[in-house]
């Protein structure tokens, strides 16, 4: 099991004012003048600083807003991972990004090593993407369709005509409506086949969005995960994990990922970081407030079971 990214350290709000004051960093301070605090983001969200250290799988816990995305997200900036999908930032994001530290071991600086970072609005984008192309295609197969039989129409009728050639550079044109009327004088099918694609299989949204991530972790390198679980039904979570605990101890992937699943929190040799704690420390996952909330609730449900039957 790997660890390329090492550890992270981001600055407490104060070392930032210290840095944008003592150091005139003009641009940064005439944007804090500027914009308003919701506009400050990230500042605000780790007043204090963290200092974190990763494992080969080390998975980012928290209620929403704790700042889980947040901080797969300037790691991405600081890697320069390209991003399929928009996220959230603000005009002192990039700046927030340059002050933070990223420790890189000396493995990861072979060229073959991949970082990328995915998220669920990426899943979501691909999965709009399959639809909107099936659209298409079904739109293309109906037009030749209806072609297909204008001209089966055409030929019955003896009106059907190859339009003579232009001259030597017409000829490919030419071949192509002769073995075309040739098709269609044979059977319209042929001449469908011939021009139409086929729709991708559709597929549930848990089944593409597995087969995604399946096809964009396909080497040695650092994958952050952004909430993999949206779209996974349990039993395709804990397909995802399989894979993960595979790829992870045989072929050489850093996993960092930010989730609120039991099933994906119960990774197996998984470093979890309490963002709902200050100082993010390491937590069992049996100590996890979402956990507990669960594991009440089922035994809720399993009381009013037995209290019915009685």
């Amino acid at each position: 099991m790997n660890t390329y990214l090492t550890r992270m350290l981001i600055p407490s709000d104060e070392k930032i004012f210290d840095i944008i004051y003592y150091k005139n960093t003009a641009p940064a301070w005439t944007k804090l003048k500027f914009y308003n605090e919701t506009e400050h983001y990230p500042l605000g969200l780790f007043c204090n600083g963290l200092n974190i250290e990763f494992s080969p799988l080390t998975i980012l816990y928290g209620n929403n807003g704790s700042g889980k995305s947040t901080i797969l997200n300037l790691i991405a900036e600081k890697m320069n991972i390209g991003r399929r999908t928009k996220f959230n930032r603000s005009p002192f994001f990039t700046f927030f990004a340059q002050q933070c530290q990223l420790g890189i071991h000396s493995d990861f600086d072979d060229d073959d090593k991949r970082c990328d970072i995915i998220s669920s609005d990426d899943v979501f984008q691909h999965c709009f993407k399959i639809r909107d192309a099936n659209d298409c295609i079904l739109k293309e197969q109906n037009n030749i369709i209806d072609e297909a039989f204008r001209k089966k129409s055409d030929i019955t009728r003896g009106t059907y005509k190859i339009e003579n050639l232009r001259g030597f550079n017409d000829i490919e044109r030419w071949k192509i409506e002769r073995d075309d009327l040739r098709n269609l004088k044979k059977s319209s099918s042929s001449y469908i086949r011939k021009y139409v694609n086929h729709i991708v299989k559709p597929q549930s949204n848990g089944e593409t969005a597995l087969e995604f991530f399946m096809q964009k972790m396909d080497g040695a390198g650092v994958y952050l995960l952004d909430e993999p679980e949206n779209s996974l039904s349990p039993s395709y979570q804990l397909k995802l994990i399989e894979f993960i605990e595979a790829t992870s101890r045989f072929f050489e992937m850093q996993f960092i990922i930010a989730t609120h699943s039991p099933l994906l929190l119960g990774l197996k040799n998984a470093r979890i970081l309490n963002l709902d704690e200050e100082g993010a420390p390491e937590r069992q996952w049996e100590e996890l407030e979402n956990i507990q909330i669960l594991n009440n609730f089922f035994e809720q449900k399993r009381r009013e079971k037995s209290d019915a039957i009685l």
